[in-house]
């Protein structure tokens, strides 16, 4: 895992992705390096549609990376820089936080 990001592991694929885009400025959403805009539960960013096929998923505020995992949902990271995000995911209950930023 790249260096500055928070391990985690997703129990809501799907709330875990809607809440830093609704908290960000300029909410950029990739999924296998192509950009998507529907949010909606027909849309790529659901369970069913999108997450578990997905290889590559990035949450970012502009070009700034959030969240994001690679080869699979099980692997996802938050940024160093967004701990209480990661904090308040897993107080939903929407995650689990397993370990420091490395």
């Amino acid at each position: 895992m790249p260096e500055g990001l928070i391990p985690v592991l997703p129990k809501n694929y799907r709330r875990i992705a809607l809440f830093p885009i609704e908290a960000s400025v300029r909410p950029a959403v990739l999924m296998d390096r192509h950009q998507i805009d529907d949010f909606s539960e027909s849309g790529r960013a659901s369970r069913k549609r999108g997450f578990v096929l997905a290889v590559v998923f990035e949450v970012r505020d502009g070009s700034t990376p959030i969240l994001g995992f690679h080869d699979h949902p099980n692997q996802m990271w938050v940024a160093a820089g967004y701990r209480s995000l990661a904090e308040h995911c897993a107080a939903e209950g929407w995650l689990r936080i397993q370990g420091p930023a490395s």
